[in-house]
Parts: C-alpha cells; structure tokens; sequence
C-alpha cells in the first residue's frame, strides 16, 4: 500500500522519502559492481544499449537547473519503445 501525505513542502517529502531513495541508490549500486564483477562486466558496462539508457537516466536524475519537474516523463521516454510498428 502506498503512503498517503501532504506534499505541503520539499522537506517533508524528503522526510518521508529519503530512506527508500537511499535504499534504491544502494541497491543499484550493488547491481551495478555485480555486473561489472561477473565474466565479461566491464564491456557490458560499456557497451549495452541498455547501460547507455541507464547513463542517460543518471543523467536526468541529476539535473537540479530544471524549470518544470518532468524527470519522471523524461526517464519514461528514454525507456519507451519508439520502434515503428511492424506494417
């Protein structure tokens, strides 16, 4: 169930927010040195498409000189499937 407050002011949201933010950062982190620990990481590091998208969302989430908050639809769209459809 998701948890239900008042958005009133920044702070607060953190309050409630920072230790699961806190737990997702380590946790990919984690995955992250697995990746580059097994046969073969570093060159999936980089080189996977998949890696690439990853960095350009890193890129997204850090980006503080932001007039409108739309980090969540810019990570959407760089994980959007924009492949035509097949005709």
């Amino acid at each position: 169930m998701l948890e239900s407050f008042p958005m009133s002011d920044a702070k607060t949201v953190l309050d409630h927010q920072y230790l699961e933010m806190r737990w997702r950062a380590l946790s990919l982190a984690a995955d992250l040195d697995r990746i580059q620990r097994a046969t073969g990481g570093q060159a999936v590091l980089d080189n996977d498409p998949r890696m690439l998208n990853l960095r350009r969302i890193f890129a997204v989430l850090c980006e503080t000189d932001t007039e409108q908050p739309d980090r969540a639809e810019q990570v959407q769209m760089i994980l959007s499937d924009m492949t035509p459809p097949p005709t």
